[in-house]
């Protein structure tokens, strides 16, 4: 790496660092009367305060914050507290009070919803982070819009939580979720009916869902373990990992593995990357280009078709199995039903169980190895 381009690798760190820091208000940028800028490094003063709100509730509770965390905690109380906690940067205490008197909270109540927010808007000079604690009614719904920083929710009902450029969790919910976030990883755990997620530029986690699951995802990981229903995943530049998924099951990712484990009829779409696939009950589609497939214990229809695929697999137990692939191997072992293979430019490797269904092959430049069942007698 020639020196221009390593300090301007440097610079490009360090500007992103300083634009960090003045971002979350760690730093501030003021002029002189000459028009210059310099910086000034502030000092963070705390101050809290907290609210609680009787009954009759309306069935929604609603937070309109930004640059400060949320909590909210379903309970066995009929009653409502928050606790705001106000977080200001400046150069001494007496600036720190004088904002933080005028900081408030604000409370508006209506037959539909209780919306809770700040003043946050009327300063021309911010510097500060505003969180949120709060105790409600367990499974009253939840509506959250918030940005840098943490919202975590438990306990609650229908739950819809917008966080760009903040981490979101969400547990033992009792209605339907609803998450958006970016840069920042969603964890998601006992969801009582539907789950959606949008994210990108992150891990997403879920865990333990009653209802039907949709992720819409880019670059990062997405795992999911015990969905009761179907499953639908749309990902750019997402690894994929799926575990006891007893609905229908749809993926569709680039560049990154895709793992899924006892799962029911599944379709997958791919490019670049590799696939496997252990335990499916259900017709397995799979569509794929560049990589290698996996399969192991499959129980019914198997399709796959692509380009430049290496297909390797075991205990397939299946009706018909259609494989179509070139330039790479073909190999199945302990398998049976109607079986078609088109291969060019590869190798086959044909191992079945059983000769109880035809056997059909169509090479180009292919090499087979047939197996032929021990003491089978079968037409050939």
């Amino acid at each position: 790496m020639k020196a221009k381009e390593i300090l301007l690798l440097i610079l490009i760190i360090v500007t992103g660092v300083f634009f960090y820091h003045a971002q979350t208000g760690k730093i501030h940028i003021d002029w002189d009367l000459d028009g210059h800028f310099f910086f000034i490094h502030l000092e963070e003063f705390i101050y809290e305060e907290s609210q609680e709100i009787e009954p009759p509730f309306p069935p929604e509770l609603q937070i309109n914050n930004a640059h400060g965390e949320i909590e909210i905690q379903g309970t066995e109380e009929e009653k409502i507290t928050v606790s705001f906690q106000k977080i200001i940067r400046r150069k001494n205490e007496e600036q720190a009070k004088e904002i933080s008197d005028k900081l408030k909270m604000i409370v508006d109540k209506n037959e539909l919803q209780l919306s809770i927010s700040t003043n946050r808007n009327e300063f021309r000079r911010k510097n500060f982070e505003t969180n949120f604690r709060i105790s409600v009614p367990l499974g009253m719904d939840v509506k959250v819009n918030n940005s840098y920083g943490l919202v975590k929710t438990s306990k609650v009902g229908n739950t819809n939580i917008i966080n760009r450029h903040g981490k979101i969790i969400a547990s033992d919910i009792r209605g339907e979720l609803i998450l958006q976030n970016s840069y920042k990883d969603v964890e998601v755990e006992n969801v009582q009916s539907n789950c959606r997620v949008e994210s990108k530029h992150s891990n997403v986690f879920i865990n333990d869902v009653q209802g039907k699951t949709s992720v819409e995802h880019r670059y990062g990981k997405i795992h999911l373990e015990n969905v009761s229903q179907d499953v639908e995943i749309k990902g750019t530049h997402s690894e994929v990992f799926g575990q006891n998924l007893m609905g229908k099951v749809e993926v569709v990712t680039s560049y990154k593995n895709i793992s899924l484990f006892d799962v029911g009829p599944t379709k997958i779409t791919g490019s670049h990357s590799n696939v496997e696939v252990d335990g499916a009950k259900g017709s397995l589609d799979i569509k794929h280009r560049y990589g290698k497939v996996k399969l192991n214990n499959i129980q019914g229809n198997l399709y796959v078709e692509g380009k430049s695929i290496g297909i390797y697999g075991r205990t397939i137990v299946c009706e018909k199995i259609f494989v179509s692939s070139s330039y790479r191997t073909v190999e199945l072992v302990e398998f049976s039903g109607k079986t078609d293979i088109l291969l060019s430019h590869g190798d086959i490797v044909l191992e079945p169980s059983l000769l109880t269904h035809s056997i059909e092959v169509k090479g180009q430049y292919t090499n087979i190895q047939f197996y032929w069942p021990s003491g089978g007698k079968f037409p050939f």
